[in-house]
């Protein structure tokens, strides 16, 4: 298990710090005052009550120091999220020890991050691992690096306070906060797309999916007549495989000049031509990202977005 955890990649193995507590102060100070008297007045007794309580404190340290010592801790990968919504870090604590390790707790470097209270992990135990996730507190859009994170712990007796500072590895996107209200901009019908930017396999089919509400600038073609009668709104026929539209996302389409608002609204036609399965682009300054539809290529392109005005 030992040699196991040490080839194990982004572990990380901390120097413990420790000191006393409040608590540990008073009772060191307690633990004098009682030697002293004893001292004082020749008691054996209180002699060796004095020398007990200083043994308990001095045994407190050791535990509390092994406590912390022997474990390890990975950042697991973190998923792609939106800026603005709590952010959730997947990380695994493996004790390589062979005593158990209780009332761990764990917390990001800097206080802003704290989201709620600090996890605490109550039991590790000998050549174990556990996987916990730690929230922290909404972030701004871009790449971030796994904050640097602070394990602690007071245990058994709450007499001394002993950390370590671990910096995990990797590093995650998010994406700009989807908001806005301007159309999703439709730029092709299906006989005007281009063939050689058509996707293998993305055909129209014949099965009905749903229906949508209709965006201004649309063909009047496909507008169930049927739903306007009865409910006097116009809605979109939507079939399975369908190709005949697609979208893109421009910057230059957002009157905004407030670049993070930009981005958000960017943001959000993503979002939509992703729910509608149809080809979309994404055009920034200086750079633009072909037609294409699925997963991957949206989330290549909430990347751009979430990289978009980084420096290097």
């Amino acid at each position: 298990m030992k040699e196991w955890v040490q080839r194990l990649p982004g572990m990380k193995q901390g120097k413990v710090y420790i000191v006393p507590t409040q608590n540990g102060l008073i009772f060191l100070a307690g633990t004098a005052v009682v030697i002293v008297a004893g001292a004082t007045y020749n008691n054996n007794l209180v002699f060796l009550l004095g020398f007990f309580l200083f043994a308990i404190f001095v045994i407190s340290m050791v535990e509390t120091h092994n406590n912390l010592r022997d474990l390890m801790i990975e950042a697991l990968p973190i998923g792609d999220q939106h800026a603005g919504e709590p952010v959730s870090i997947p990380l695994r604590l493996v004790n390589k020890g062979y005593a158990r390790r209780q009332m761990i707790e764990l917390s990001p470097l800097k206080k802003e991050l704290v989201y709620g209270q600090v996890l605490c992990i109550e039991d590790v135990a000998s050549s174990q691992q556990v996987v916990r996730n730690l929230v922290c507190g909404p972030m701004v859009r871009g790449v971030h690096q796994v904050p640097a994170m602070s394990l602690s712990t007071v245990f058994p007796l709450g007499l001394f306070r002993a950390w370590k500072v671990l910096r995990a590895d990797g590093e995650f996107f998010l994406y700009p906060n989807p908001s806005g209200h301007l159309p999703l901009r439709l730029v092709a019908e299906e006989n005007k797309f281009p063939k050689s930017e058509a996707i293998a396999g993305h055909q129209r089919g014949d099965e009905f999916r749903e229906h949508r509400k209709y965006e201004r600038g649309e063909s009047y073609h496909r507008v169930d007549w049927k739903i306007f009668a009865r409910r006097r709104r116009l809605m979109i026929k939507e079939y399975e495989g369908t190709t005949d539209r697609c979208f893109s996302v421009r910057f230059q389409d957002v009157p905004n000049r407030d670049v993070e608002k930009v981005l958000s609204q960017m943001s959000r036609w993503l979002d939509q031509a992703r729910e509608r399965g149809a080809p979309f682009e994404l055009v920034l300054p200086g750079k633009r990202l072909n037609f294409g539809y699925g997963p991957h290529h949206y989330q290549k392109c909430q990347r751009e977005l979430a990289r978009y005005g980084e420096v290097g």
